[in-house]
């Protein structure tokens, strides 16, 4: 079982190694509603901990962040793009 501590809400979530983030963080927290695709930076975050814990950016992430202006960084994410592999991971958006 993974965690996922989303700072902006002071919350800490259990969730299944290997899941993605986007639907726990949307009943559980105040996050907001985004395209789900990768299309839009509607569900960008910033990954504070644990970024060895979550699955890689896929190059549609890469570009939408580009166009967004936000730096290509481990730290810049699309909550849509991300899966948590195990551990803690901690968030901020």
């Amino acid at each position: 079982m993974a965690k996922l501590i989303v700072r902006n809400d002071k919350v800490e979530l259990d969730v299944p190694d290997g899941s993605a983030i986007l639907q726990y963080l949307w009943d559980n927290t105040a996050f907001p509603q985004a395209c789900e695709d990768g299309s839009t930076p509607m569900c960008a975050c910033v990954v504070l901990s644990g970024e060895e814990n979550v699955s890689p950016k896929t190059q549609k992430e890469i570009e939408t962040l580009h166009r967004a202006g936000l730096p290509n960084s481990w730290r810049n994410r699309l909550a849509c793009q991300v899966w948590i592999k195990k551990g803690n991971v901690e968030i901020e958006y």
